[in-house]
């Protein structure tokens, strides 16, 4: 794409030197996304539990400019996470956008499942979610203004074995998003939800070598890959800027086809 249509791009969007939290930030989906955020234009605060890997984040995509820094926070902690937006707006200014991407995942058997693990899941997934979005709104209220988007999963739509805490949080995530679409919308507020299918990153690392993993993948999903996290680049971008105005308590499923069988 020539100079000139990206330029063009980044007014159609009117993202430029918008702020933007993306929490679990210092790898996979959330840095993606903070990638493409920051190529149009976005300064954006990478969230994350790790301080390594989100100072590693925010050192690779700021280059020479002041586009993103790195911040700490244990999302499913309040106190931490209201320091982490306090810290923000102090060093960035208001934030514009917040993309609620951090979550983790347990594998095993629903009757195998210590208590403190579900709760764990649910904590940081769907918890963290919560907290995070309303430490963020008073703000986006204050001004009338702001989008919200939260990374659910295709696992909020269809059930998958050994993840009950797992799809549990995530379809929790799909429907605080409508919730919290209604209460904000007055106030100009858009939320909405990205459901993926499995994306090709560390979280999933241990699945793709694994037996059978990609023979399920053809069969199941019916464009018959895994998604990369670029596959993401394009809603997000929608829904962050003014060519989602109109869109709000939403989960689009970016997931091949998988969640329409």
């Amino acid at each position: 794409m020539g100079r000139r249509a990206i330029e063009v791009l980044k007014e159609f969007l009117g993202l430029a030197n918008k702020v933007a939290i993306v929490t679990g930030a210092g790898s996979g989906i959330g840095l993606s996304i903070s990638r493409v955020l920051v190529q149009a234009g976005v300064r954006v605060a990478i969230v994350d539990r790790d301080r390594v890997a989100g100072e590693k984040a925010a050192e690779e995509l700021r280059g020479n400019t002041e586009s993103a820094k790195a911040f700490y926070a244990d999302i499913s902690k309040e106190n931490e996470v209201d320091r982490m937006v306090a810290a923000v707006e102090k060093e960035m200014g208001p934030v514009d956008i917040l993309v609620n991407n951090a979550g983790i995942n347990i594998r095993k058997k629903a009757v195998e499942f210590d208590l403190s693990e579900w709760k764990e899941v649910l904590n940081i997934n769907l918890t963290g979610t919560f907290i995070t979005s309303r430490a963020v709104a008073k703000g986006m209220i204050a001004r009338r203004s702001g989008r919200i988007v939260n990374i659910s999963s295709v696992a909020s739509a269809i059930g998958l074995v050994d993840r009950a805490p797992y799809c549990a949080s995530k379809g929790g995530v799909s429907q605080l998003t409508k919730v919290l679409a209604i209460e904000w919308a007055p106030y100009g507020i858009t939320v909405n939800a990205i459901g993926p299918g499995y994306m090709n990153t560390p979280l999933i690392a241990n699945l793709l070598n694994e037996p059978g993993f990609q023979d399920m993948v053809r069969s199941q999903v019916p464009l018959g890959r895994v998604g990369e996290t670029e596959d993401l680049h394009g809603i997000i971008l929608v829904l962050c800027s003014k060519a989602g105005a109109y869109i709000t308590g939403q989960t689009i499923y970016i997931d091949g086809g998988w969640s329409i069988w």
